[in-house]
């Protein structure tokens, strides 16, 4: 790019020299007519003239030489600013890269943490009715005084709409606690709901007669 740059500085510079010859070309029409010999030698000296008087002005030269100088001096910062400027942008782009790579990895691995969590839970709630009944009875058979496991017995047995089971149950916990206000909770609450239906029949077959 400076090689293409100084070739472009060198052919002004030709230019120019060339500007300066053609504005003396109207000195060179007005000289009288001479014969040729003498005429041509007198272009010659003219022309010699000019050149010499172009590189014999170094004020113009120097001027040249240097607005040549700043101009590369422009160039060169222009240059630099542009590749800082692409330097920053890349530099930034690869941050922001590793940023998302960064988010994304940690996105997927608490997705993947709450999966696992997930798949504990159901693991747990999958335990079926018969292996917690055959866990309570395993307790009450090391341990038949166990007031908690007939009580669990019995909400589990009403959860599965064991009535009978539910009321032998909570029967044998007011067998060993005849305070336990749950269990005489929940066997009135039975016996209600068993007597519900038959109460209901009751006052229709009254109505109808």
């Amino acid at each position: 790019m400076l090689l293409i740059i100084f070739y472009l500085l060198m052919l002004l510079a030709l230019l120019g020299i060339a500007a300066i010859v053609i504005r003396k070309i109207p000195i060179l029409t007005k000289l009288p007519l001479e014969p040729e010999g003498e005429s041509l030698l007198k272009m010659q000296n003219v022309a010699v003239g000019l050149i010499r008087g172009v590189a014999t002005r170094p004020y113009h030269w120097l001027m040249f030489f240097g607005w040549t100088e700043k101009l590369l001096r422009r160039t060169r910062i222009l240059f630099l600013k542009i590749d800082s400027f692409f330097v920053s942008l890349i530099a930034k782009s690869r941050n922001k890269s590793q940023e998302l790579a960064v988010k994304s990895r940690e996105w997927v691995s608490e997705k993947r943490m709450k999966k696992i969590e997930k798949l504990k839970l159901v693991a747990r709630l999958k335990m079926t009715v018969e292996q917690k009944e055959e866990h309570l009875l395993r307790s009450l058979r090391q341990n038949p005084k166990d007031i908690k496991a007939y009580r669990e017995l019995g909400l589990l047995y009403l959860e599965c709409k064991n009535q009978q089971d539910a009321t032998a149950a909570f029967e044998e916990v007011l067998r060993l606690n005849p305070e336990d206000e749950m269990a005489k909770m929940k066997l009135e609450e039975m016996k209600i709901k068993e007597a519900g239906p038959v109460v209901g029949e009751n006052k229709n077959s009254e109505s109808q007669t």
